[in-house]
């Protein structure tokens, strides 16, 4: 046993004495421990060196530590190194990321015209509590987990301990939480403190900004494009998106076709382009409600017109297996949908002007955010 330690021992030191060291002094290894994890409880540790002035982790903090245990299952001191063996349980906070990225998307997708997201103290704010609330969440309801790692100490000269803190031991700590900005090296932690105190909020709404960017640019497809565009995979467009291309009595509707492309295979664009075709924006109806120009009979309301053709549109003719299906093009939809034969091709210019329009304001919004 005692040689597994010094080999850990060696390991340990050699790798993590870089890292920064804890101000915890105690005769024996297993005190030292102990008064850490106390002192972390109290809140007069900080585990994450580059937030050390950041009084908004404060609450995330107690968060994440209020559910924390952690048992010395072995200590070993040689010379002027000593190791423990600890056992630290917690929730597991490791799906507070993803959870803070998908809702903060979504707020910013949502709110992607208005100025609520290009005023940047505001988003700021509005970040950090997705965030926070994704942190209680998790101390609320997520499981606990238990991790084994290696403590190392070093003697201070005055035969007492210096606990060596490293990024396992603060992931441990943290239950897996992952911190926007975090840095890993001690240099870039010292130079980044030299210039800046971090913010939080700020770094989070940065973050949010970037991923946000990397995934939303809504390419102007030409006709050409839209015409071999595969009518069974989304658009991509949000409900706000398409209040900038809805007219008339469509107006409104844009919260169903967005919801439609979310529950069927359908681009709803398309969907948008036939009723604008068929009806004038809804203004020209043969049958109540009957935006479409599908069947001939009418329809409870214009969502319901946009409900059933939608459905019918991804089961019947855009599936392989329907009943009309000739391919997944405009094209191939023209075959059984309509009797003109130029009706793809009215179609799609209308697709590819509400593609256009859509990429350039989506395309001004998010130069905003920068």
């Amino acid at each position: 046993m005692n040689g597994i330690f010094n080999t850990i021992i060696a390991f340990i030191l050699s790798t993590l004495m870089s890292t920064g060291i804890a101000a915890v002094l105690e005769d024996e290894p297993e005190e030292a421990v102990e008064n850490f994890f106390a002192e972390l409880a109290a809140g007069q540790q900080q585990m994450v060196q580059e937030y050390r002035d950041c009084r908004e982790l404060d609450e995330i903090r107690k968060a994440v530590l209020e559910n924390l245990d952690f048992k010395v299952e072995e200590a070993l001191a040689k010379g002027d190194v000593a190791v423990a063996k600890v056992k630290i349980t917690n929730k597991d906070f490791s799906g507070v990321k993803k959870a803070y990225e998908k809702e903060s998307y979504d707020f910013v997708m949502d709110k992607l015209y208005s100025e609520e997201i290009t005023d940047k103290e505001k988003l700021a704010a509005r970040c950090l509590d997705i965030y926070k609330k994704q942190v209680d969440e998790a101390a609320e309801g997520a499981e606990k987990n238990s991790k084994e790692i290696y403590l190392a100490m070093e003697d201070d000269g005055d035969n007492s301990w210096r606990i060596i803190r490293n990024d396992e031991c603060r992931s441990a700590v943290m239950g897996g939480l992952e911190l926007p900005g975090q840095i890993s090296s001690k240099e870039e932690k010292e130079e980044k403190a030299r210039k800046e105190k971090i913010d939080l909020a700020d770094t989070l709404r940065k973050d949010t900004v970037d991923y946000v960017l990397k995934q939303e640019e809504i390419p102007a497809y030409s006709y050409d494009e839209v015409q071999a565009m595969d009518m069974s995979k989304p658009s991509g467009v949000t409900a706000e998106d398409l209040k900038l291309v809805t007219k008339y009595k469509l107006e409104g509707t844009e919260e169903k076709l967005y919801q439609l492309e979310q529950d069927y295979e359908l681009n709803c664009l398309l969907l948008l382009a036939i009723a604008s075709h068929e009806s004038a924006y809804g203004t020209m109806q043969f049958h109540p409600n009957n935006v479409c120009g599908y069947g001939y009979s009418g329809f409870a309301s214009i969502n319901d017109c946009l409900d059933t053709v939608g459905r019918v549109l991804a089961k019947n003719y855009l599936s392989p297996s329907g009943s009309y299906y000739k391919g997944n093009t405009i094209d191939s939809v023209n075959k059984t949908y309509a009797a003109d034969p130029s009706w793809d091709s009215k179609v799609a210019k209308k697709v590819t002007y509400f593609y256009q329009v859509i990429s350039e304001n989506r395309s001004k919004q998010l130069e905003k955010l920068r």
